[in-house]
């Protein structure tokens, strides 16, 4: 086990979106590890005291109704502060989403909940690290072969297409197209678009930037569609500046399924 001079809390949230600003935690589970080897866990739900969107239920199974007699984050603070103060923090992506949601619903309530990154042991960070996410690791892993003359164009895709095939050999359900939609989706269900401009919220397109960040694009549309067209005539994706016009034309996205 890892030496510690100070407790170890390996942590995961559940929320009802991904905006730092606006969105809630609706679940926090932990496991604090102390120096001396104690180890206490627990898993708490929180009442977010706004809406959980379909999109997020849809993730993690937590609805209005579960949570509306639970205690706030504010009626729990004191409580987690004592668990989190002055800890190493651990979890699975917990620099990009946990800690900054965690450390948001503190100064949300007026707690300077802080941390450096020299107290963050993030396992996929540490994963990524050890086992590099490139083409040459994929080749070793399903071919079992060094890939030579890396980066020359032929070798690349030669490989990539021995990469698939063996892909194909190993899980019988990419075989259908409709299990590889599925796959290429899963990474940015939670948007709009590939540009990740716009993001869902009760199945209505919300800014992702901008000083419009969490405004329904709707609104946007009515209140003012000068922006929008400020949009049209600045340096954006094309995939935004379509979005775009047909809002501008009355016409928004509509959520699949």
């Amino acid at each position: 086990m890892i030496k510690l001079d100070k407790p170890l809390v390996l942590f995961d949230v559940e929320s009802t979106g991904l905006s730092l600003s606006y969105d809630r935690i609706v679940e926090l589970a932990y496991i604090k590890i102390h120096p001396n080897g104690r180890v206490f866990k627990k898993s708490i739900y929180l009442n977010p005291e706004i809406n959980i969107p379909p999109e997020a239920t849809e993730i993690h199974g937590i609805t209005d109704e579960k949570v509306k007699d639970e205690p706030t984050f504010r009626e729990k603070a004191n409580e987690l502060w004592d668990v989190f103060f002055d800890c190493y923090y651990g979890g699975f992506n917990v620099i990009n989403y946990d800690l900054p949601m965690l450390r948001r619903e503190f100064l949300r309530i007026g707690m300077d909940f802080t941390y450096s990154v020299n107290q963050i042991i993030d396992s996929k960070i540490i994963y990524h690290y050890m086992e590099p996410r490139n083409l040459s690791a994929a080749y070793r892993y399903y071919c079992h072969k060094e890939l030579l003359d890396a980066h020359s164009a032929l070798a690349d895709i030669e490989a990539t297409s021995e990469i698939f095939i063996k892909q194909l050999e190993m899980y019988e359900e990419l075989r259908d197209m409709e299990v590889i939609n599925k796959i290429h989706c899963l990474p940015d269900d939670k948007f709009v678009d590939l540009e990740r401009r716009f993001y869902w919220r009760n199945s209505e397109a919300y800014f992702a930037f901008s000083k419009y960040r969490d405004s329904p694009l709707s609104e946007v549309a009515k209140t003012n569609p000068d922006f929008l067209r400020w949009i049209l005539t600045a340096d954006f994706p094309e995939e935004t500046k379509i979005i775009v016009r047909k809002a501008l034309e009355g016409e928004f996205p509509q959520k699949a399924g």
